[in-house]
């Protein structure tokens, strides 16, 4: 189980910080974009076969494919959260943050059962 949570991690870590680099640092113009997206191509091919190896042997052990994605959706707007802070910036109201994780969490929590 902790090699699927890291695959989860790893890749949901590096998806999040290529949006984030996006925001902070490409021009958001047709061709910019294009071309950060095709350079980042080797990177977000690595991060999404790491997903789909953890959801295919966390599915094995769980049977609960929507309680896994909401778990993973967790941990990307977790790095998300924290690459906006540390790498864009950004001011985020540490109320309605809390506040939408937790909602979150009810939520997985609710897939659970």
């Amino acid at each position: 189980m902790i090699a699927i949570a890291a695959l989860l991690a790893f890749g949901s870590s590096i998806l999040s910080f290529l949006i984030s680099w996006q925001v902070k640092y490409v021009v958001p113009e047709i061709w910019p974009v294009t071309k950060y997206n095709l350079i980042i191509l080797p990177l977000t091919f690595i991060a999404n076969t790491a997903l789909g190896l953890a959801f295919v042997r966390a599915h094995g052990v769980t049977k609960n494919l929507p309680l896994l994605v909401a778990g993973q959706s967790f941990l990307y707007y977790l790095f998300v959260l924290v690459f906006s802070v540390l790498l864009v910036n950004d001011k985020v109201p540490v109320g309605r943050a809390i506040a939408g994780f937790v909602l979150m969490a009810v939520g997985a929590y609710l897939l659970k059962n």
